[in-house]
């Protein structure tokens, strides 16, 4: 197996720069707006697939309990991933003025991101609906 050259053989990884940079998360940076205007219905469990009614323990709480956060967050992973690179690709020509090519493909992952958005909110409510309808709710 090949050596890296590109790190010294001292180096050791305790005192390393991190790879990269860890944005805060979304419920931290907006937390004044999500207490204002929450995601969802305190009371009802944020998993589309589950959307029971449920005693909050925590007033912050999203998901009726551990297997429903679980799904929750293998969802919006999911999800992350499919527009991870539309993202970064909307980002990244976001501001050019003159190469019609970019500006074509930021228009691109612009439209994509909004089919995309507009499709997982309309499955994520249809879920809700038809575990409502199942006995998901009260």
């Amino acid at each position: 197996m090949a050596r890296c050259t590109h790190t010294s053989p001292a180096a050791r990884p305790e005192y390393a720069v991190p790879r990269h940079i860890v944005p805060e998360a979304f419920r931290d940076f907006a937390f004044a707006e999500l207490t204002t205007a929450p995601l969802h219905w305190p009371g009802i469990c944020f998993n589309p697939d589950c959307a029971r009614d449920f005693t909050l323990a925590r007033d912050w709480q999203m998901y009726c309990c551990m297997a429903c956060e679980r799904a929750g967050t293998a969802e919006l992973r999911a999800w992350g991933h499919r527009m991870a690179l539309a993202l970064l690709t909307w980002r990244m020509g976001k501001y050019e003025a003159r190469d019609k090519a970019v500006r074509a493909r930021t228009a691109a992952a612009r439209r994509y991101l909004s089919q995309v958005q507009s499709a997982w909110l309309a499955d994520r409510q249809a879920r809700i609906a038809r575990a409502r309808q199942q006995g998901g709710g009260a």
